[in-house]
């Protein structure tokens, strides 16, 4: 993939602060995966997806779905965390009353109620993954006068409240070792924003002063998010800058190693007014930082995904572009348009159904920027039967508009066959099924 300067115009509505808050990103088990949770079009009644994405953004698949309007006791999957061990995830209930924690050890599909209480008036603000295993720091509210910072080493099995404070930890984050943790301070009333960190689950923090070319608030700028590195020390600030002509939405990657003491700019991203929401976060890999954004397109008349993946910590980044319309299920469809097609039933003895995509992926080249693009499937296609061997055993031809096409399979012998939906001689979608006796 070309790498390109982040430099960019969207086309959707601003949504509010309070509809943003629906979304929520983070790192995942191993070095090229993530999780985002999202709502999955612009409404505000739309239901929300719960997804997971590998290979640096680049394949999804949905793992979980939140109906509208979401029961009360249905997972806040907005407050969730990717332990380290591969598949396994925690996040708290949407029920202020429900003060356990829920456990996923299928990487978000399925969901464990676990009896673990805490001593507060609602469930823990944020769960944040620790750095070794068993361990997971909580932000809580233990009374209407105090927040709490408390811990666990042993997956919830016992849980320590470690300080109380009468203010939150705002936008927190893990560090590398064990034990630390950064957020953010906007101080409004004097103009100034400071980086907190705690070597020690909360126990002691110090306060760091932003360097006021950074953020200085009558500039419009703002401290906005920190997010972790891979080296001890290492993190990044992200801060919102004042409107620019065109662009009522920008933001700055700054990058330390030394725990925020000093920065260095890696780049500058511009949203126009049709951004939905951008978030960010750092990967598990040297180097590795993800910015994910939301827009609607116009052409398509359908909400994407866009996940911008960096290699050189902000500097440079490679586009992929995901369908969230195309999901219309908790079914693993993985949206990279190779394995799209959805067959059913199967195994089979006779028929099969086969959904055809309304939408198939290319990869375009615009000056230094590659990147997915969708384009409608329309016209005549050429659905192909291949046996183990690599021969083509059965072909059909029909239209394109045929979304549910069945396909007599009986004449053939049992086994494991491929299905390609080919084209113009090109492979658009594809599949397997087996043919039983």
């Amino acid at each position: 993939m070309t790498k390109y300067l982040l430099i960019f115009a969207l086309n959707l509505l601003l949504l509010s602060s309070t509809f943003a808050q629906s979304y929520a990103i983070q790192r995942g088990h191993f070095n090229d995966d993530l999780y985002i949770y999202c709502r999955k079009n612009a409404t505000s009644n739309s239901i929300m997806q719960f997804y997971h994405l590998w290979e640096h953004g680049q394949r999804i698949s949905v793992q979980y779905t939140i109906p509208y309007p979401a029961a009360d006791n249905d997972l806040n999957l907005k407050n969730f965390v990717a332990d380290p061990t591969p598949g396994m995830l925690f996040c708290t209930s949407l029920s202020n009353a429900d003060t356990s924690i829920y456990k996923s050890t299928d990487y978000g599909k399925n969901w464990q109620h676990m009896t673990t209480l805490f001593n507060g008036l609602t469930p823990p603000i944020a769960l944040l993954g620790g750095s070794v295993t068993g361990e997971i720091i909580t932000t809580e509210r233990p009374s209407a006068l105090y927040f709490s910072i408390g811990s666990t080493n042993d997956y919830f099995a016992t849980h320590t409240t470690n300080a109380q404070y009468t203010s939150y930890f705002t936008k927190p984050e893990v560090g590398i070792n064990s034990g630390e943790m950064f957020g953010i301070n906007n101080a409004y009333t004097n103009n100034r924003d400071f980086l907190l960190f705690s070597p020690d689950f909360g126990v002691t923090i110090d306060t760091i002063a932003i360097d006021s070319a950074i953020v200085f608030n009558p500039n419009g700028n703002l401290a906005q998010k920190v997010c972790h590195g891979t080296l001890p020390g290492e993190i990044f600030l992200i801060t919102l800058e004042a409107e620019q002509i065109g662009f009522p939405h920008v933001y700055k990657i700054y990058h330390s190693t030394d725990y925020g003491f000093t920065y260095s700019v890696k780049n500058e991203v511009k949203f126009d007014e049709s951004s939905t929401f951008t978030d960010f976060t750092g990967g598990r890999e040297n180097c590795a930082f993800y910015v994910v954004n939301w827009k609607f397109s116009q052409q398509l008349q359908r909400q994407i995904m866009q996940v911008y993946y960096s290699a050189d910590c902000g500097q440079t980044f490679t586009l992929y572009e995901h369908d969230l319309d195309a999901f219309v299920s908790t079914k693993d469809i993985r949206n990279d348009f190779s394995d799209h097609l959805i067959i059913y039933p199967n195994p089979t003895s006779e028929f099969i159904t086969i959904e055809i995509p309304e939408y198939w992926a290319t990869t375009s080249k615009v000056g230094y920027v590659t990147q997915q693009q969708y384009k409608p499937l329309t016209g005549e296609v050429q659905l192909s039967v291949i046996n183990i061997s690599g021969e083509v055993v059965k072909t059909e031809v029909f239209d394109a508009s045929e979304r549910n096409h069945v396909i007599r399979l009986s004449a053939i012998s049992p086994g494991m066959y491929s299905l390609q939906l080919i084209q113009r001689g090109e492979i658009i979608a594809q599949g397997k099924v087996m043919v039983a006796n």
